[in-house]
């Protein structure tokens, strides 16, 4: 299965294998926004990776990371620069179903 951060380690000349790889993977995501912007894809998600610790790039922050910490089948908690005030991050807690269950600030 491929791991969110397997697209970080990808050779510009392996792209197209890679994506083609993607394609057959349970996880591979087409629909609009992003796969943790959905309850249906935040479950997705917590129910196929292991758990652990996965980032990848913000793109409303560029030079920044999301960080989603993954307990497989339980929940997820997803970590990034808060919306409202860039000096702080946001941690929003879900469950399996990928519904939001807490949110919390703290300073970046």
């Amino acid at each position: 299965m491929i791991q969110p951060n397997d697209v970080n380690h990808v050779e510009a000349r392996d792209w197209e294998s890679f994506k083609q790889k993607a394609l057959a993977d349970e996880l591979y995501y087409q629909g609009p926004g992003d796969l943790l912007d959905t309850p249906e894809g935040r479950s997705k998600f917590c129910r196929l990776n292991e758990s652990g610790m996965f980032r990848k790039q913000d793109a409303e922050y560029p030079g920044y990371n999301i960080y989603v910490f993954n307990n497989r089948g339980e929940g997820m908690v997803v970590k990034r620069r808060s919306r409202v005030d860039p000096s702080l991050m946001e941690d929003v807690e879900y469950n399996a179903e990928g519904i939001e269950i807490s949110r919390s600030y703290e300073p970046a």
